[in-house]
């Protein structure tokens, strides 16, 4: 149950939001946790700064249990999207992946269970 936060300019177009957020879901299918898909939960906010000075900025909550891999995976995917709706360079992506135990992820009043690879 990821939840992630994305930091773009102001003034960017509603529709580019959109895109951003549906591709961003899609990433995250395609690359950290391919078995969820009821509590992925993405937000685009517009904040006030400049691509290349501290934008575009993400931030990844998560359970603990993703390898290397997918969390690379996940950074490369949401770099290419970024570039292409924002023209932004990969270099000024900045993402910061937050671990935290299962037990403080609920939904509904309830903890999540620990996080487990789709194929375990």
């Amino acid at each position: 149950m990821p939840v992630i936060r994305i930091e773009v300019p102001e003034g960017t177009p509603q529709e580019s939001k959109k895109r951003i957020r549906k591709g961003v879901k899609q990433a995250v299918l395609d690359t950290l946790a391919p078995k969820e898909v009821k509590y992925d939960y993405v937000g685009v906010h517009e904040v006030s700064g400049i691509l290349g000075d501290g934008l575009p900025l993400v931030t990844v909550d998560l359970r603990p249990g993703r390898d290397e891999g997918r969390k690379k995976a996940l950074v490369d995917a949401i770099a290419v999207l970024l570039q292409k709706e924002l023209s932004s360079d990969p270099t000024d992506l900045y993402v910061l992946f937050r671990e935290n135990p299962s037990e403080n992820h609920c939904t509904g009043g309830v903890p999540l269970p620990a996080w487990v690879p789709v194929d375990q």
